[in-house]
């Protein structure tokens, strides 16, 4: 190899080696800014990342809550025993899910067929005693008619129908049914639609509290028959001793009368014996009405034995008690108790007594009643008596 020749691959090398030099270096340099983007971006995704964390722990325990909140509501809903009370639950717990302006929730008058307010959220106080439905007559007497939800589209499905009420346009409602009975309609107000999620939790929250009236109904019948007599209807003489125990209670407090009567059928054996059992259970039937059209709502009426009757009358003296019974007395001559082509005269018996004079507590009361009743079958029946305490010689 000549000198010439050697030193060109010399310098073919060195310039190699600049070459390559050049170009790590370069990469190096181009390397390292990249290296740097690439840690500004994944800052930033992190931080994305914990931001959308905190916004989800914050979703995840408002949804916690109101989970807890829509439990503890059902919870309630189901406890309750009275219609008002479980209306309010209701629209509580919808109040605190949906964020409507107006709810209402309307209970069913199967005899009247219409529906009225039993409690609301957000409605003018002056138009409530105004919003009354009838069956198909705008979204709510709608949704009651057809037993399924009716929001704006649907309502508009059925055209000629319009909303009664200027002051109340509901955007949504759902009827409250269980086991084919209609018990009523909850209707929204919003002003904006109502995605899935929010018309199934309607759907659910409807239909439990439907149930839980369901329930009030079943506990009033089971109630009503424990207190009744099965062949009056009028109360028994123990729900009649809890109610007057009570109001004898209330009397002591605030310092008022409570009489009581007993009344007796006179001769009603003689009626049994001639007509039949049967007749006698018709007669007491018939009485039963009769006095209840004689008695103020706030009296207690009650079946005390087989031909005896025993009411309560609150706030009265036994002086004015007596005056009443008096007076039905007298208009039993009104009635007609004929049985086939033989009229019978029906009169009675009764003994008045009253609280403080005569007994402060139950039995004491009834005792002194009995005794005024005895006294009036002394005196010949067809009678009323008041008792007064006899005054013992010293």
């Amino acid at each position: 190899m000549d000198m010439s020749t050697f030193f060109v691959l010399i310098g073919v090398g060195s310039l190699m080696i600049i070459l390559i030099f050049v170009t790590v270096f370069t990469r190096r340099e181009r390397a390292a800014p990249r290296k740097g983007v690439r840690s500004d971006i994944l800052a930033d995704e992190l931080e994305r990342h914990k931001r959308e964390n905190y916004h989800l722990k914050a979703e995840l325990k408002r949804f916690n809550s109101l989970n807890n909140l829509f439990f503890a509501s059902m919870i309630r809903l189901t406890a309750r025993l009275n219609p008002e009370e479980i209306a309010n639950e209701t629209l509580g717990l919808l109040s605190n899910y949906l964020g409507a302006d107006e709810l209402a929730a309307f209970l069913y008058n199967e005899k009247g067929k219409r529906l009225t307010i039993v409690a609301e959220r957000g409605i003018d106080d002056n138009l409530i005693p105004k919003i009354v439905y009838q069956l198909g007559e705008g979204k709510v007497g709608l949704t009651a008619e057809k037993r399924l939800p009716i929001g704006n589209k649907e309502f508009e499905f059925f055209g000629k129908i319009i909303e009664p009420y200027d002051g109340f346009m509901p955007d949504i409602c759902y009827p409250m049914v269980f086991q084919d009975k209609l018990f009523g309609v909850i209707a929204i107000c919003r002003g904006s639609d109502f995605d899935e999620r929010e018309k199934n939790l309607l759907g659910v929250v409807s239909t439990m509290t439907a149930v839980a009236l369901n329930n009030t109904r079943s506990f009033e019948s089971i109630t009503f028959s424990a207190s009744t007599d099965p062949l009056t209807k009028l109360f028994n003489i123990g729900y009649f001793k809890d109610r007057l125990q009570e109001e004898l209670n209330r009397a002591l407090r605030f310092q008022h009368s409570v009489s009581i009567t007993i009344i007796d059928l006179d001769k009603f054996k003689d009626f049994n014996d001639s007509l039949g059992h049967q007749a006698g259970d018709q007669l007491l039937i018939k009485l039963a009405g009769i006095f209840k059209e004689h008695f103020e709502d706030t009296d207690i009426i009650a079946r005390y034995g087989g031909d005896e009757f025993i009411v309560m009358c609150p706030e009265i003296k036994k002086q004015d008690t007596a005056r009443i019974v008096e007076n039905l007395l007298h208009d039993l001559e009104m009635y007609d108790f004929a049985h086939g082509q033989s009229r019978h005269r029906i009169t009675f018996s009764a003994g008045v007594a009253s609280f403080p004079d005569d007994g402060s507590t139950v039995s004491e009361l009834i005792r002194s009643a009995d005794e005024a009743l005895y006294e009036a079958k002394g005196m010949g029946r067809n009678t009323v008596r008041i008792h007064y305490p006899k005054v013992e010689k010293i």
